[in-house]
């Protein structure tokens, strides 16, 4: 019964542990520069945006980054360009990598 128990305490530890959300940062500001993804060269897209107190971050775009208008509706990447404002949801790894989850232009 202690083994049973015991196996179903762990299964359940390892099921929500997979369901754990990851801390995230919610950044806003202004667009300094856009560079999008070139196979030809191997670069991959990146954002960096300035922030209120003048600090420059540099957030990755991937395939799995969502973008949206003041609209609330999905744009291209082509549409995110430099002095425009939004706000940014991205996670930083290990490595210290910025990966953009969400980009949204604001009006």
């Amino acid at each position: 019964m202690k083994r049973i128990a015991l196996t179903l305490f762990i299964f359940i530890g390892s099921a929500f542990a997979a369901w754990a959300v990851t801390d995230h940062t919610i950044l806003g500001g202004v667009v300094k520069s856009v560079s999008l993804a070139d196979s030809v060269k191997g670069t991959k897209s990146e954002i960096v945006v300035t922030d209120a107190a003048r600090k420059t971050v540099h957030i990755l775009v991937t395939s799995n980054t969502t973008l949206w208008d003041a609209d609330d509706k999905a744009i291209m990447p082509d549409k995110i360009t430099a002095r425009k404002h939004v706000n940014v949801i991205y996670l930083t790894t290990a490595e210290g990598i910025n990966i953009g989850k969400s980009i949204k232009i604001l009006k």
